[in-house]
């Protein structure tokens, strides 16, 4: 009996040795697997905290530069602005004569054209493609009232009415362009306005006998159509237009030359057809 007695009270301390030494075990894998976790856990604490202070860096970094930009952008705009309008100014001033009245072949004064032609320049930087379009059309109104020369070195001088109204029309414009660039106003009808006059005169500007340029008919600019009238043609003949306009475009593709006047013709084209909701 005694002998079976010390059987069992050996297997139950084995049996409870056994189990003893199962539950340290289960013990510690769980405490390592709960200290390896844990240790996981903070270094996905530290790395998310990491990662969002630099998100937040950059934030910070980008809400600044676009500050700048939109200071130095409202900068550049009052700029421009106020050299046109003191630019069209001076240009009144010489070309009206109060008894006289309207001297027509009155070019705009050189150095109000140039000072107009730097401030462009210096803050080209901060003008989007929209606003360096817009531009182009008031330096080349400008550039319209210069005489310009025959084949024999005689100078020709040009009827500057035309060119001088067609500045008065581009200032309102460029002024409200401006306006939408940095917010203060929403509206698509003042980059059409542009582009259309834009577009008609370049039909009108260029000679390319292949393509039939400068164009006849309903497209076709007197000298009695001033920048709203040029508008409205191009407006009411719209379908024309864009169709001659992407003619002239594709020609001058395969030019050497006039890359000027090819880009612009693309410009009028994104445009009209962003209002159409067409392809270029």
């Amino acid at each position: 009996m005694e002998i079976i007695l010390n059987i069992i009270s050996g297997g139950l301390s084995g049996a409870l040795l056994v189990w003893l030494l199962r539950h340290w075990i289960s013990e510690r894998i769980k405490e390592s697997i709960k200290h390896e976790y844990a240790q996981r856990l903070e270094a996905y604490k530290a790395e998310l905290n990491a990662n969002m202070q630099a998100a937040l860096h950059e934030h910070q970094l980008y809400q600044l530069r676009t500050s700048l930009f939109f200071e130095h952008q409202r900068l550049a705009f009052a700029s421009i602005l106020s050299q046109i309008a003191e630019t069209k100014q001076k240009w009144f001033e010489v070309c009206y004569d109060s008894e006289l009245g309207w001297q027509e072949q009155v070019p705009v004064p050189t150095g109000e054209y140039d000072k107009l032609k730097k401030a462009y320049y210096d803050h080209q930087l901060f003008l989007d493609q929209d606003c360096i379009f817009a531009l182009d059309l008031v330096l080349e109104a400008m550039s319209d009232s210069f005489p310009v020369q025959e084949g024999d070195g005689t100078l020709h001088h040009r009827d500057c009415e035309e060119p001088y109204e067609r500045l008065v029309f581009l200032q309102e414009r460029v002024a409200l362009l401006f306006q939408e660039k940095i917010g203060l106003r929403v509206s698509h009808e003042i980059k059409t306005e542009l582009a259309l006059l834009g577009a008609i005169r370049l039909l009108n500007r260029y000679h390319f006998k292949d393509i039939d340029l400068p164009v006849e008919g309903s497209l076709k600019l007197t000298a009695d159509d001033k920048a709203f009238d040029a508008v409205i043609k191009a407006r009411s003949n719209e379908v024309e237009l864009i169709s001659r306009l992407t003619e002239f475009r594709n020609h001058l593709e395969k030019e050497a030359f006039f890359h000027d006047a090819r880009e612009k013709a693309n410009r009028c084209l994104i445009i009209l057809s962003a209002e159409k909701k067409t392809p270029v």
